[in-house]
């Protein structure tokens, strides 16, 4: 097992290692060791890297007063928390009366954060720079570096913008460089590290003092730009060493000296976080992208930031190759132009200042010092710097105001300073606040008495609340508190309808045509790291291709027809082919949605491609229409049993979704050697007539093409057609054909006099128009298709569609090759939906299904996708969400991963059963659209939850990788070996041997895995077709907006649900 690796707890690691759990970090010993910096000076000092000079703990501000004094050492000096990091627990300390407070407010901090108040105190540097250097080490004597991070933007010690590597002089970068290395070669480090020194003077001084401050035992925030730099992955390294491996295993490119790699350009990353004032909820969120941008944050439209945690909100990477001042300003500037398209609104970020510290000449010429914030903070954003004059003025004159001070931010009060009645002075603390675990301090703004103390301590407040109300003392011109106007901000809602020019058919031409950018949505961004293109990603994307290159083979084989023969045959009579003739009448450019292409691939002999028919929707003058065509060069285009499946299926996608029907007909009627499974059973041959007669009852308009023979009972499909057309020559439609008649009658009688295009067209009134040729009649069904009337349209898309944010390439480097692995199914729905924008329900609870609200190609839907096995918590989940989707009229879609429901003794005690059941019972009952893609496994009841063939799906898709069947192969072999040696226990007979029962699993494992193939599936017509993972954002869109054809009304009612 496994921990994190971003604790710096040594009780943690301690804990995971007494437990047999590698922590993915230093050992237990060594963080004890570093995160006590008072021994890590000591290890500093031994490993002879320079230090700052500085005391043992202190127990008192007069502790610290009295070190002073015997160490002759001047101010200023800071507070330390020696068992901190990240900026807090820190205090500077300029004069003799500074001492008690900081040391007060340091303390307090510091046990607040990290639970620890113990303090040290070191020598100040003013105007020196902070580089920190990132360190590799394996524990067994290996230990490399990645190069140095300029941190030296600092805003009361929190890094504020960081850049790497910084512009250092060569010979100071060894210097400090080697310090790192060697300081942790002395303690054995094991992991990654940060090293982190202080230089006096300018980077361009290859003799530059520095010295160390501390050791961070941990990846820290802004490693990104150190990845960025060197093009090394930080986290993969830190886990191979985890693993046990040594750096010389983990193939790091190297570099000169001690680096473990070189480098490739600049990085800067600007630390977003929340400001003072504003609003507590972020109103409109939305990233920057381009080539070099990268964000890692943890906002979304809607959300309200904790005030209990860091206020850090947001990291903004910026990269760029090269070297040299002109790479680092071609980075700098990028970074500026990312940070303008970065929007959120509603809650004050510290934006303005970021871009403040990107265009100030200090930055850009490599002048930044740790006092850079200090003194430029003030106008950074803007604002202008209060000025202090040194010579005499005639004093202001002063009057008594009341004036209340407020709180700046939304925080907890850690401690009210002063009492009622106290007499304060300006600048004086009045209270102290906590918020996202750093303190803020309140003070005076004038001198005064204390008139009321407006809270207490542990309080929590918001932003503007009143803390103190002082009788002040203000400067005449000065007088009345000056009006604060809130800037409301408007809620930036999805806009609904008016899409303007966007082509509401785009869905069915290309990946853009007619998609413009989303405007407004309100759902956030799904934060997931990105895919790192390691040898586990290529193994997988090589699987996946290599699947996919089998689907494609099979694709070719079956779109080929019944053989060369036959095709050469077929076309000498001047026909095309039924995807040819499909095509022909399709609105040029657009898509073809095939339904089971492999249908019976791997029956009758594998001789029956596409079982003889080719179904699907396409896109005529605009509007949805199913198509049914046969392929008279596979058995002269008679029907199979899988064949009538087939044709019966599609005809329920069209009335399932109200679209008229177009039947290229070409067919010699039923296959005869195989009638008793085409002819009298209720959803055989004749059910093909009766759909239609249905369908046109309900205005649902039925126009074929006869192209060739149409016989027996095929005749019904263009008599019962509301309109026809019949081509001359090849065109025939009669009960019996010649040979028939001569057999029953004597008459002989050609197949046109019997039923060609002159007898029906002239003398019988069976067909409506007549061609001269195949062409024309495929442009006489296109311009019958003109003329059908108003029926259903499809609804135009919710919203302005918009592409992911992630590449759907990646989906093949994601998915694992082996469906017993568990993958992150988000990193699925984030290349599926617009914008990569996820509304997650209860995301907090019943965790392996993953329950939420997005939109594909503009139109809404509710995703319901496993991310693990059922329990019932999960069930729970979905049965709330499912019922939550058919009140809103919302259409479902579920992404099918799922070995099935949780089993054994706890479960079933606790009604798993009941809980599952609720599932099936929403899932069955629910009546808007239900779309399934099986992403991967399929198996057992969790099917039958997740909307398997059998709960009426409109749509149901495979991937290649899929694999269906009531468990798996292994799983079904170990129920029946147990039940197996069982029995012969049972009848005083030796249990089988591990040979023997190897022997008797065998044929259960080769049986589930030809049975579990997606291709035994299709063939099946189980699904409707096995596609592209990379497709399938695109076959949703078209599925979701031939959904949108059917009305809406109210939601439908549900079984009992068993309590």
């Amino acid at each position: 097992m496994r921990a994190l690796f971003m604790s710096k707890s040594a009780e943690f690691a301690a804990a995971c290692e007494a437990n047999g759990i590698t922590f993915i970090g230093p050992r237990a010993e060594t963080i004890a060791l570093l995160g006590d910096k008072v021994r890590a000076r000591e290890l500093a000092v031994d490993s002879d890297v320079p230090v700052l000079k500085g005391s043992p703990f202190l127990g008192s501000w007069q502790d610290a007063r009295d070190f002073l004094q015997r160490e002759s050492l001047p101010l200023p000096i800071i507070f330390k928390a020696a068992f901190g990091g990240g900026g807090r627990g820190m205090r500077l300390v300029r004069q003799d009366d500074e001492l008690n407070e900081a040391f007060e407010r340091c303390t307090s901090e510091a046990k607040t954060a990290f639970g620890n108040g113990s303090v040290f105190l070191e020598e100040f540097l003013d105007d020196a720079r902070h580089i920190e250097v990132q360190v590799l080490a394996d524990g067994q004597g290996g230990c490399a570096h990645l190069y140095e991070r300029d941190c030296s933007v600092q805003l009361r010690n929190q890094k504020v913008v960081e850049v790497a590597p910084a512009r250092i002089h060569p010979g100071l970068r060894e210097r400090i460089t080697e310090c790192a290395v060697r300081l942790l070669l002395s303690c054995q480090y094991r992991g990654v590290g940060t090293v982190e020194f202080m230089v006096a003077g300018g980077l361009d001084d290859p003799s530059a003092r520095f010295v160390f401050m501390e050791v961070n035992p941990r990846i820290q925030v802004e490693h990104t730009i150190t990845e960025e730099a060197t093009d090394v992955d930080i986290v993969k390294t830190q886990l191979g060493i985890a693993g046990g491996a040594k750096l010389e295993e983990l193939n790091l490119p190297g570099g000169p000296g001690s680096a473990a790699s070189t480098l490739r350009g600049f990085a800067i990353q600007c630390r977003v976080s929340l400001a003072p004032g504003g609003g507590s909820e972020v109103s409109k969120y939305a990233e920057p992208e381009g080539e070099g941008v990268r964000v890692d944050a943890a906002l979304y439209a809607g959300g309200s930031p904790s005030m209990h945690y860091d206020p850090l909100v947001g990291k903004l990477i910026c990269y760029a190759d090269g070297a040299g001042d002109d790479a680092f300003q071609v980075c700098r500037q990028r970074t500026i132009t990312a940070l303008d398209s970065y929007v959120i609104d509603g809650v004050n970020t510290n934006k303005p200042t970021l871009r403040g510290i990107l265009h100030h000449p200090e930055f850009i010429n490599n002048e930044v010092l740790l006092s850079f914030m200090a003194r430029h903070g003030a106008t950074l954003a803007g604002g202008t710097a209060a000025e202090k004059t040194g010579g005499a003025s005639k004093p202001a004159a002063l009057k008594r105001q009341e004036l209340a001070v407020p709180s700046p931010l939304e925080a907890t009060v850690v401690k009210s300073c002063v009492a009622e009645g106290a007499e304060v002075e300006e600048g004086q603390l009045l209270v102290l606040l906590s918020a996202m675990k750093l303190e803020t301090e309140v003070r005076a703004p004038h001198a005064g008495t204390v008139l009321k103390v407006a809270v207490v301590d542990n309080q929590t407040v918001k932003s503007g609340q009143d803390l103190v109300v002082l009788d002040a003392l203000v400067p005449e011109d000065g007088a009345g508190a000056a009006a604060a106007t809130a800037a409301t901000a408007a809620a930036n809602r999805v806009r609904v309808g008016g899409l303007g020019a966007v082509d509401s058919t785009a869905v069915w031409f290309g990946k853009t045509t007619g998609v413009k950018p989303c405007e407004g949505a309100t759902s956030s961004s799904i934060r997931l790291p990105p895919p790192r293109h390691d040898e586990v990603y290529q193994h997988r994307q090589k699987h996946h291709t290599e699947l996919l290159e089998e689907l494609n083979q099979r694709l070719a084989t079956v779109h080929a027809g019944g053989g060369t023969k036959a095709v050469e045959q077929h076309h000498s009579r001047g026909k095309a082919l039924p995807r040819e003739r499909i095509e022909a009448i399709l609105d040029q450019g657009s898509k073809f949605l095939e339904f089971s292409p492999l249908a019976a691939c791997d029956l009758y002999d594998g001789k029956a491609h596409s079982a003889g028919i080719v179904t699907g929707i396409g896109l005529v003058h605009g509007r949805e229409v199913l198509f049914v065509a046969n392929d008279a060069t596979v058995k002269g285009g008679t029907y199979y049993p899988m064949t009538v499946k087939k044709h019966l299926r599609a005809q329920q996608i069209a009335m399932e979704n109200n679209l008229p029907c177009v039947y290229l007909v070409d067919s010699g009627g039923a296959y005869l050697p195989l009638q008793d499974e085409v002819f009298p059973d209720r959803l055989h041959f004749g059910r093909i007539f009766y759909n239609q007669a249905q369908m046109s009852k309900k205005g649902q308009p039925q126009i074929s093409a006869v192209l060739g023979s149409c016989t027996a009972g095929g005749a019904y499909v263009p008599a019962m057609s509301d309109e026809n057309i019949i081509v001359k020559g090849n065109g025939t439609i009669f009960l019996g054909g010649p040979p028939l008649v001569k057999a029953s009658t004597g008459e002989e009688v050609t197949a046109e006099e019997l039923g060609g295009a002159d007898v029906h067209t002239s003398k019988s009134g069976v067909a409506d128009h007549f061609a001269e040729n195949e062409p024309q009649a495929l442009a006489m069904c296109r311009e019958v298709l003109a003329y059908i009337g108003n029926t259903s349209e499809a609804a135009a898309p919710e919203v302005e569609p918009e592409e992911p944010l992630l590449d759907q390439e990646e989906l093949l480097g994601i998915i694992p090759e082996d469906n017993s692995k568990a993958f992150e199914v988000r990193q699925v729905i984030a290349r599926l939906v617009d914008g990569s924008r996820f509304h997650e329900f209860k995301a907090r609870f019943g965790s392996t299904l993953v329950c939420g609200f997005a939109h594909i190609h503009g139109y809404p839907v509710g995703i319901v996708a496993n991310n693990g096995i059922l329990f019932s918590e999960s069930a729970q989940k979905g049965s709330h969400f499912v019922q939550l989707c058919g009140q809103r009229r919302i259409p479902l879609l579920f992404l099918q991963n799922i070995t099935g429901f949780m089993v054994g003794k706890a479960y079933e005690n606790a009604g798993i059963a009941r809980d599952g059941a609720k599932m099936v019972n929403a899932v069955a009952c629910v009546d808007v659209p239900k779309i399934t893609v099986i992403i991967a496994g399929s198996h057992g009841a969790g099917n039958y939850g997740m909307c398997g063939r059998a709960y009426d799906p409109r749509f149901l898709f495979s991937w290649p990788n899929s694999r269906i069947s009531v468990m798996g192969g292994a799983q079904a072999a170990d129920v029946l070996s147990t039940v197996k040696q069982d029995q012969l226990r049972r009848a005083g007979k030796p249990e089988m041997t591990e040979e023997e029962l190897q022997e008797f699993r065998r044929p259960t494992l080769e049986k589930y895995e030809v049975e579990g193939s997606p291709y035994h599936s299709t063939s099946r017509l189980w699904d409707d077709g096995i596609i592209d993972p990379r497709d399938t954002r695109h076959v949703l869109g078209r599925c979701l907006r031939i959904c949108s054809r059917e009305g809406g009304g109210a939601s439908g009612g549900f079984g009992v649900f068993r309590m």
